[in-house]
């Protein structure tokens, strides 16, 4: 490859650099919690503004959540994408009739999901601000192939479709509901983003295992495990598990609960029981593995088994060694038969008398049957 040829490639390869706006402006779309960032170089927006901007999926209407602020001073990671204008009174005639078109175009969609069969559950449907294109939005328990489905719609829309299947907890975030604590759901009132859950955060903040109390509408692991996840694994740092046997001012004791908020701990044995700081279980208190503390109860006798071990000599135990093969070969002399072509009796096959019962001998025990006797009259 020439230096010319090289040349051309690189010049190919080169970056255009993005544009940098003066503003950054943070918009919400409907339906949504999130702000996105778009840029301006024209400071006229204000909170409250609704404006018309250019997304990834197309332009949308969006309302503005804060003033025009300088890029300067915040700036952005993220290449922006441009603020087209204010939303004028026409736009937004069109976004409230888009809500309306947006309404048909579910019950078409619903009703090619029932002519197909699919196992689809269609949550919602929404048009883009100039109607160039309708989303719907769907669960599903496995993957589901909507290839037919695209066609009918598109024919009867008569729009680009697109489809999108979303996991449990977005439904509940989408649907909305009321929790346990009798607030509104976090997903649908403020999150933006769903964090990682998992049951050690429980067993952390020492709360009972059951599922269905921890559970969420989406059931999932509520979000809510996360908020003191952090507080209190800092409180317990440190400190023996619950069950752990530990050694408290020269006697052993079982932990049988810890308060982290009380800032107290339970510890026990047979003989005492004791409230003591959690401060004190974690400095002064040493944990003991391998030993298990029984309790005693009064009124119950205990047997105790010794096993005593004999020791041999290593005299004793080579004469042994020698002789024992020697009896076990005489043995072996005495029981062999001398005739091998001799028939061996059966002796799973006993004959006997008609009037006579069999009798059992095991060792020197006789097992007889004697007959009712007679009632005087």
């Amino acid at each position: 490859m020439s230096e010319e040829q090289i040349q051309e490639v690189n010049d190919e390869e080169e970056v255009v650099e993005e544009y940098h706006y003066k503003y950054v402006v943070p918009v919400r779309f409907q339906n949504t919690n999130k702000s996105y960032s778009f840029g301006t170089d024209e400071p006229v927006y204000d909170t409250g503004d609704f404006v018309v901007v250019e997304t990834v999926q197309g332009i949308e209407l969006g309302e503005c959540q804060a003033p025009a602020l300088s890029t300067d001073i915040y700036p952005s990671r993220l290449p922006l994408r441009p603020i087209l204008r204010k939303a004028t009174s026409q736009d937004q005639q069109d976004f409230e009739e888009n809500k309306e078109y947006a309404k048909r175009a579910k019950e078409v969609c619903q009703e090619e999901i029932d002519s197909l069969g699919l196992g689809m559950n269609l949550l919602s449907a929404s048009y883009l601000l100039d109607r160039s294109k309708v989303l719907f939005i769907y669960t599903a328990e496995q993957r589901v192939d909507f290839r037919e489905l695209l066609k009918r719609l598109g024919t009867r829309l008569h729009c680009r479709i697109e489809l999108r299947q979303i996991g449990d907890r977005d439904q509940a975030k989408i649907v909305g509901g009321i929790g346990l604590c009798g607030m509104e759901c976090c997903c649908s009132r403020f999150k933006n983003h769903f964090d990682n859950i998992s049951i050690n955060m429980a067993k952390t903040q020492q709360l009972a295992l059951n599922i269905e109390k921890l559970s969420g509408m989406c059931g999932k692991l509520m979000c809510c495990l996360k908020y003191e996840n952090e507080a209190y694994e800092e409180l317990t740092e440190g400190l023996p598990k619950i069950g752990a046997h530990v050694e408290y001012e020269g006697e052993l004791y079982r932990v049988s609960g810890i308060n982290v908020i009380s800032g107290e701990a339970h510890i026990e044995n047979s003989e005492n029981y004791q409230t003591i700081t959690v401060d004190d279980l974690r400095e002064k208190a040493e944990v003991r593995k391998g030993v298990s503390i029984k309790k005693n109860t009064e009124g119950t006798r205990k047997t105790v088994t010794r096993i005593i071990k004999t020791e041999t000599k290593p005299e004793e135990l080579a004469t042994t060694k020698q002789e024992t093969p020697r009896v076990e070969e005489k043995k072996v002399e005495e029981r062999r038969p001398q005739n091998n072509n001799k028939k061996r009796p059966n002796n799973n096959r006993r004959d006997f008398k008609q009037n006579e019962k069999p009798t059992q001998s095991s060792g020197n025990v006789t097992v007889r049957s004697f007959k009712a006797k007679k009632k005087e009259g």
